[in-house]
């Protein structure tokens, strides 16, 4: 199946779903504030465009701030685990047992330490979307067969040489496909902030839109939301294709 095929079929059976929606929703009469018809959902969408590219200024700003210092903390951490070969049984189960305490549960500590503004939020992102850029960046970087550590020091290659051509070459893909994975943990961090304690962002319009009942406005955001996470996901795609275009997974395409 190509790829024109592929886009007909997922937009076809995205028109089938609305359309039974819409049908169902108006038949049986259901409030609009129980399950508003997609109809109504466009129409507050475009209503409201212009609050909502405002707020989700604000939560992407949040969001790609919390991303940025997990990527470099993350990969940091990675490489310091890689290299000093002790500190790998004591850092990953610390880091495995502190990514099982739910962030949700440690929000309203960051809201009470660092206020409303856009300092919870960021540090929510940042530890939501640590854990697994740590994980496949240290896997990446250090699960390498060793013929090939041998064969480039044999080659005459210094320690950076190795770090630069093989061992970052080979954990590019892992942090990529971390990437995918921490953008919408981030996104979900900052939200999740912002629900907590703040008066800007998405995630603040949403509850707006669920205290005056007005659930097509809530919808609207999910879908602001979902846009938003496709760009930053479209964007990690658009970054392999162009500078991973090597890997298996590219070249199959």
């Amino acid at each position: 199946m190509n790829r024109v095929t592929k886009w007909s079929a997922t937009c076809a059976s995205a028109g089938i779903i609305l359309v039974a929606w819409e049908t169902l929703v108006r038949r049986f009469e259901v409030p609009e504030y129980l399950l508003p018809p997609p109809s109504a959902i466009w129409q507050k969408f475009w209503q409201t465009l212009s609050v909502q590219l405002e707020e989700i200024a604000f939560t992407a700003a949040t969001t790609l701030t919390g991303l940025l210092a997990a990527l470099v903390v993350g990969v940091l951490l990675a490489l310091v685990v890689t290299y000093v070969e002790p500190l790998r049984s004591i850092v990953l189960p610390a880091f495995a047992a502190f990514n099982g305490i739910p962030k949700i549960a440690i929000a309203p500590l960051l809201v009470t330490w660092f206020g409303l503004g856009a300092e919870p939020k960021i540090l929510l992102a940042f530890l939501l979307g640590l854990f697994p850029i740590f994980v496949n960046a240290a896997t990446g970087l250090s699960e390498i067969e060793p013929d090939v550590i041998d064969l480039a020091r044999l080659s005459g290659g210094t320690e950076f040489r190795i770090f630069r051509k093989v061992r970052l070459m080979n954990a590019l893909p892992y942090i990529a496909d971390a990437m995918k994975v921490a953008f919408p943990l981030a996104l979900v961090g900052a939200i999740v902030g912002e629900f907590i304690g703040g008066n800007r962002g998405i995630g603040q319009l949403i509850l707006s839109g669920q205290f005056n009942l007005d659930t097509p406005l809530v919808f609207a955001c999910l879908v602001t939301i979902t846009v938003f996470t496709s760009v930053g996901i479209g964007a990690v795609a658009v970054f392999e294709r162009v500078f991973l275009g090597w890997r298996l997974s590219q070249r199959r395409r």
